[in-house]
């Protein structure tokens, strides 16, 4: 009820709460009736006006939490942290919007404000995505429309087109060679011979290690975070590692403490990258001496996509690659890795010929 009554001046008011359509809370207020039933059939008179809401609603942003809740038990609080910074900072306005006055032309603005920043076109398509998903599962569990499902991704342009920096087997001893210190050189081989991640290269205990094989289910990537689960489940997995890199591991099991790559307390990630930063440094002084061609400068995670390429490009099966990569979906593989499938095709045409 909003009809109050006005004892000083021997009236009554109506002071009534609603909502507008973008979800703030406003009040509507008239004085001077006076009797009690004409301020009610005032109050009865505003229910009726379309402007005036007062049922329950949700906000795009009251969906976001919903969104997010859900996710937990399949992701780390630090993804889902991440998914709720990128929606601050990419759906603005919507986020204060009621679901139910959504219109497909507000999920076409978000797109276009998106498109218009300075972003990689890999991080926007991640907010275009998170968008699409935020918008389906509203539709699927709160039977709101899905106005974001025709919503396609940020083009890639010729900007946009980058070569992938990898090594060959052969750059890749190069820089063993002009590595300091064995345990960041049993660390980079490992990287370069698994796939793994560096984050879960840091967090691989002594103990992870059994009869040849890795088991992969946790992350590190600051030490002051701790360790963390990893993202999602299909990134937790077995690794069956080659005779030589068992091999060269196997120093480091005597060593004391828990960790692979560090003994009591893991390696740390600037001492990582300074180690990695000084082998390519130190490798390309050496060649340019020699006369000889430098070798790609690239980044720690090159280690995995070389380890991938490579892989693929001696007709290793795609799904066994995939899974080894931990990604979730082949096609994710398929995707990173298409231009070396495309190259593999002279090889299907050698084979056919061979017929």
């Amino acid at each position: 009820m909003a009809v109050y009554q006005d004892v000083k001046n021997k009236t009554w008011y109506v002071s009534f709460p609603y909502r507008d359509d973008a979800g703030k809370i406003k009040v509507k207020t008239k004085r001077g009736f006076t009797l009690k039933r004409e301020a009610q059939s005032y109050e009865d008179d505003l229910k009726k006006k379309p402007e005036i809401q007062t049922e329950t609603y949700d906000t795009f942003e009251d969906m976001l939490g919903y969104f997010l809740d859900s996710k937990r038990g399949n992701a780390n609080e630090e993804s889902i942290h991440e998914y709720d910074r990128i929606a601050r900072l990419f759906f603005g306005p919507l986020l204060n919007k009621r679901m139910s006055k959504i219109k497909p032309r507000d999920m076409i603005e978000v797109k276009s404000k998106i498109s218009a920043t300075d972003y990689s076109k890999r991080y926007k398509n991640t907010g275009l995505q998170l968008l699409k998903s935020i918008s389906k599962f509203a539709n699927v569990y709160y039977d709101y429309p899905d106005h974001a499902k025709t919503i396609t991704k940020v083009k890639e342009t010729s900007l946009d087109t980058k070569e992938m920096q990898i090594w060959t087997p052969q750059q890749f001893d190069l820089f063993m060679n002009a590595v300091d210190g064995y345990i960041y050189k049993a660390y980079f081989l490992l990287l370069f011979r698994t796939g793994l991640r560096r984050s879960e290269g840091k967090a691989l205990l002594k103990s992870d290690i059994k009869n040849g094989i890795i088991n992969v289910d946790k992350s590190l990537k600051h030490n002051t975070q701790g360790i963390q689960p990893l993202k999602t489940l299909s990134s937790r997995r077995k690794i069956a590692l080659d005779p030589f890199t068992l091999e060269f591991l196997n120093p480091l099991l005597e060593f004391p403490g828990e960790f692979l790559f560090g003994n009591h307390e893991p390696l740390g990630i600037s001492s990582i990258q300074r180690a990695f930063t000084k082998g390519i440094e130190k490798c390309n002084d050496q060649l340019r001496a020699e006369g000889k061609d430098e070798i790609p400068v690239i980044r720690i995670h090159d280690l995995r996509h070389s380890h991938a390429s490579y892989l693929i490009g001696q007709g290793a099966n795609v799904v066994a690659v995939s899974r080894r990569l931990g990604h979730s979906d082949v096609n994710m593989t398929l995707k990173v890795y298409t231009h070396l499938l495309k190259e593999s095709e002279s090889k299907v045409l050698q084979i056919l010929a061979d017929i």
